[in-house]
């Protein structure tokens, strides 16, 4: 309780909820109060339609509301009406289906106009540019509805009502290139959207679409389970094929990059599921590169697909990577790399199953040494004492390295003590 400083006691009967509303929120009588009882404090003669704008809040549960349809305020208890969303500067509106006259009749607008709000009062009057004509027009926000509008880039999907066109259907995603106009400069409400694989521009209206997330480069899609023939082929992949968008076109045709093959996949965004992957690297994270990567954007270099390093900067989707067998830090994209557990002081370990060669040779080990990790420097390099040896720690590449599951602890304390 605001201003005391220990709790309050009080019985359930003695209190009540909050209205929830606050100053300057947008509210309009609930249905459930046109049928039935007549609200706690009438609306003096209001269409029961009109929106209000909270001006104050009583300690009683009863709403002070302001509206451009009268002058003056009135009261309204916090459960006779519900919030709305309020018009705000920037949006696309257009008059509402069934409007027979707006408050202040049509004053040269018609009821296919469409604008942009450009200014909104404290009482929920709000002024309106319309395409064509000159002037701002004065509006009750009870006469308008917002109107869907897309931005050039936006990434939209073919709602179930829109009617097919050509290879097009219900679910089809494209990208937003424009909108339509008519003579004179008006908008005519149609969108035109690219959708990949047609070479014309399909033209509609807004509420034929709707918003998607767009995908993006180095991003992990698949094939959706209920595509028995992609658009553009397999190219000799599966439904369980992972690949990582390498590009993304124009019209929003995705380029795949998968280990199983060295040319890029053509993929239908509409055709594909999104691969949820571990959350970001940072920096401090330790990682090597995807198998799914062939080449990485900036080559090679001295490292390899089995190398493992240390992030030493990220900036801009880009990092910086110490490797213990070079001095400079290597360079990638953020999406090339997986992260890996990192080596701790104390690991059990021993040397990776199939190795060759160790980075710099075998010392005194062979295959079968096992030991622990008492070092481990900032890009990586890892210090291990090896059983039998007498105090020198042995320098190791970690992706020479493997955890040893079963290592026998005891005997490497008795072998220190020897």
């Amino acid at each position: 309780m605001a201003g005391r400083s220990t709790l309050w006691k009080v019985a359930p009967g003695d209190a009540e909820p909050l209205s929830g509303f606050e100053v300057g929120d947008w509210v309009r009588l609930k249905p459930s109060s046109l049928g039935g009882a007549r609200p706690t404090y009438d609306w003096n003669s209001i269409a029961k339609d009109t929106l209000a704008v909270v001006h104050s809040i009583q300690d009683s549960g009863y709403l002070e509301l302001a509206g451009c349809s009268r002058k003056g305020k009135w009261i309204a208890h916090c459960m006779d009406v519900e919030k709305v969303p309020c018009f705000k500067i920037g949006q696309h509106v257009r008059f509402r289906a069934g409007l027979v006259e707006p408050r202040w009749g049509w004053r040269d607008a018609r009821p296919d106009s469409r604008g942009i709000i450009t200014g909104v009062h404290a009482d929920g009057e709000v002024r309106v540019a319309f395409f064509g004509m000159p002037g701002l027009w004065r509006g009750d926000p009870a006469d308008l509805e917002k109107e869907e509008m897309f931005e050039v880039g936006e990434w939209v999907r073919l709602r179930d009502n829109a009617s097919a066109w050509r290879s097009l259907k219900a679910g089809s995603i494209g990208v937003v290139h424009g909108i339509g106009y008519s003579e004179g400069d008006v908008w005519d409400g149609t969108i035109h959207v690219s959708f990949c694989g047609e070479q014309e521009r399909w033209v509609g209206l807004v509420a034929h679409l709707e918003r998607v997330d767009r995908l993006v480069v180095g991003q992990q899609v698949r094939i959706k389970k209920c595509v028995h023939q992609p658009r553009f082929g397999w190219s000799g992949h599966t439904h369980s094929s992972i690949g990582t968008i390498s590009s993304v076109d124009a019209d929003g045709k995705l380029r795949i990059f998968t280990p199983a093959g060295s040319k890029a996949w053509m993929m239908d965004p509409a055709e594909v599921d999104r691969v949820e992957v571990e959350e970001d690297v940072w920096v401090g994270d330790w990682v090597r590169v995807r198998a799914s990567v062939v080449t990485p954007t900036y080559q090679w270099g001295d490292v390899s697909p089995s190398s493992i390093g240390v992030v030493h900067r990220k900036e801009d989707g880009e990092l910086w990577i110490a490797f213990c067998f070079s001095e400079r830090l290597w360079v990638c994209k953020e999406w090339e790399v997986e992260k890996v557990r990192a080596f701790r002081v104390g690991d059990k370990v021993r040397i990776r199953p199939g190795l060759v060669m160790p980075r710099w040779g075998w010392g005194m080990e062979t295959s079968a040494s096992k030991g622990e990790v008492m070092g481990v420097d900032a890009n990586g390099k890892l210090r291990i004492r090896f059983k039998w040896r007498d105090g020198r720690l042995w320098m190791g590449d970690p992706a020479d390295i493997v955890l040893d599951n079963l290592y026998d602890t005891a005997t490497l304390d008795d072998s220190s003590s020897l």
